[in-house]
């Protein structure tokens, strides 16, 4: 390999480490984020030529690194209590299915549970997520209130481990089952896209959702709990580290420019 072969293998290098601290910091600024599943940088080495090797059977000549892509880690996050009863999580693989309009219109997946109840006709009242998307059921948008001359059909919920949802009436006369979450799982999580404020699509890698119906469960999907919300599952310690870890070999690469510039300085005062 030459001087300047080396010169540009330690630019692969300043690009891949300056993309994986660019992963770190998205992590870092998202610690916060609900649901926010952490990602990391997969490293994969570049060849060129062809060299021998010191048994003289002939080997790829190496120049430098490249990032093949992002993996994410979809490990649960931890727990945090709220006290809302439209607040949920998942505790296992599954994920929330919500409609941007309510007729349908793009379906999004996500681990972030924070839902509320939106008016959307005077008589009728939907579980929604933050951006007003419409949460999805077994038998389709879930429909958890509805008023009769303008007074409220229901006082209280509960959201049981299942994800049904129980709804007391005002009038003390009982309990009506509203609907149950929908909760979806694929064979592929890493062929789930981001697309912002805590929502993902599926493409065709990630394959065909597996759901539960109302007349059976998706065990791979896991369970709900009812009042809490799912935290990231960043690990800022470890972040910290990867981050000192990248910018060291960022340096090391900007070196190896360095040394080999001056390598070049000497050949070229040689001719003087």
């Amino acid at each position: 390999m030459g001087v300047s072969n080396a010169m540009y293998t330690a630019v692969t290098g300043l690009d891949s480490f300056g993309t994986a601290l660019g992963v770190v910091s998205d992590n870092i600024a998202n610690a916060n984020s609900t649901g926010w599943k952490s990602n990391s940088a997969v490293f994969g080495d570049l060849v060129a030529g062809i060299m021998a090797n010191q048994s003289g059977q002939q080997v790829s000549e190496g120049t430098g690194t490249s990032i093949l892509g992002i993996a994410t880690d979809f490990t649960t996050g931890a727990t945090q209590k709220t006290g809302t009863w439209s607040n949920v999580m998942i505790q296992g693989k599954g994920f929330f299915e919500v409609h941007s309009t309510q007729a349908g219109g793009t379906s999004y997946y996500t681990r972030d549970g924070a839902f509320t109840v939106k008016q959307a006709t005077p008589t009728t009242g939907y579980l929604v997520n933050e951006e007003g998307y419409f949460v999805q059921g077994v038998a389709g948008n879930l429909q958890v209130q509805t008023w009769t001359a303008g007074v409220p059909d229901y006082s209280s919920w509960e959201i049981k481990s299942t994800g049904e949802i129980v709804g007391t009436r005002s009038n003390g006369t009982g309990k009506d089952s509203l609907g149950t979450l929908l909760l979806s799982t694929f064979p592929n999580e890493q062929g789930l896209i981001r697309k912002g404020s805590n929502l993902l699509i599926a493409s065709t890698d990630a394959g065909n959702a597996a759901v539960n119906t109302a007349a059976a469960t998706n065990p791979e999907a896991g369970t709900v709990i009812s009042g809490a919300i799912e935290g990231s599952n960043v690990d800022l310690a470890k972040e910290m580290v990867n981050m000192i870890i990248y910018q060291s070999d960022y340096t090391a690469n900007s070196k190896a420019i360095t040394t080999a510039n001056n390598m070049l300085d000497t050949v070229v005062n040689l001719v003087r």
